[in-house]
């Protein structure tokens, strides 16, 4: 048995998934252990209505939404963040890869001219913008890998055949759907004075739905009636996920996949700086619309486990309120 800690817990941060431990050099040589938390993942208010989704589409939102949430945090963390390998001068002279015969890069189709030269690390190379870029590809893995009805069904959804129309289907659906959504929800975390994104999750996301738009309205397009977007929703095409859809992801991640593993820090910039960029259409129209329909953010109450005397430990819960919350958090700081 193994244990961890989370030191960055407060009530309105709770992941839903890690992978562990942050190293890329173990995870590439060791390995890592993947962790949902299943209690965040269901955690949502009751009879609430989802911004963004069209009124005939919330029944099959609300319906399918924790499913395909937990098909993405898992294959986020496990094979997202778990996987792809460093192209490493490891001492002068040593290299983790045919140094003499160089892979040919699918990008590029020429043999690679970059890799990580002793010392340096992927968050070295890549700087401020590795922690939402890694993000980005872990994102993208759970999308292309959730088009995989076999996949799906190890999560417990349909017989591993292809079929959009029964429930696995309505799982990815939904998965596509969601993180459309979450890409147009990301717009509250970037701040027009700086012209930057305050959280790599939120950065990521929005460059997904960026790459779900660049597919061609036959697949994916925001729709609205109202001068101020009021009544902004998502249209995505169920049945063009698999050809349009995932194909655009795939090319998008494997641009993300290949610039991370030989250190290509230049072409990964300009890409990741081009499809986050704001541009004006967003940041006037969109945005304000997000922030019109922004909801406080959503705090959990965490029970505590206490050692009373005799050794016996007994679970403490709280009341789902405000006093609840803060008396959980106060005792967990000095039980």
């Amino acid at each position: 048995m193994s244990t961890f800690c989370l030191p960055f817990l407060t009530p309105s941060r709770i992941p839903a998934g890690i992978n562990i431990p942050n190293y890329d050099d173990i995870r590439q040589n060791f390995g890592f252990k993947n962790v949902s938390l299943g209690n965040v993942l269901s955690a949502k208010a009751p009879n609430e209505k989802i911004p963004f989704i069209k009124d005939e589409q919330q029944a099959l939102y609300k319906a399918t939404a924790d499913h395909a949430f937990e098909v993405q945090v898992g294959l986020h963390e496990l094979l997202g963040h778990g996987c792809g390998k460093l192209l490493q001068e490891t001492a002068p002279g040593e290299f983790n890869f045919d140094h003499e015969n160089p892979p040919i890069s699918p990008v590029t189709h020429t043999p690679i001219r970059t890799w990580y030269k002793p010392g340096q690390t992927w968050g070295s190379v890549f700087g401020p913008i590795a922690a939402s870029y890694e993000e980005c590809r872990a994102e993208c893995v759970a999308m292309a890998l959730s088009c995989e009805f076999p996949i799906l069904q190890l999560f417990g959804f349909g017989d591993g055949t292809i079929d959009m129309d029964g429930p696995a289907g309505d799982v990815l659906y939904t998965a596509y759907l969601s993180m459309a959504r979450a890409g147009i929800v990301a717009l509250e975390f970037w701040d027009p004075k700086s012209r930057k994104w305050g959280q790599a999750h939120m950065q990521a996301r929005f460059s997904i739905l960026r790459t779900f738009l660049n597919a061609g309205v036959e697949f994916c397009e925001l729709e609205w009636d109202a001068d101020d977007m009021s009544d902004l929703t998502i249209r995505l095409e169920r049945s063009r996920i698999l050809d349009l859809g995932r194909t655009a992801v795939n090319e998008y991640l494997q641009k993300l996949h290949i610039y991370k593993s030989t250190a290509d820090y230049k072409q990964a910039k300009r890409m990741y700086d081009e499809i986050t960029d704001v541009e004006p259409f967003y940041e006037n129209l969109v945005r304000p619309a997000v922030l019109r329909k922004k909801v406080p953010r959503k705090v959990f109450v965490q029970a505590n486990t206490v050692e009373e005397e005799g050794g016996k430990v007994v679970l403490r819960e709280y009341e789902a309120d405000a006093r609840g919350m803060i008396q959980s958090y106060a005792e967990r700081e000095y039980i």
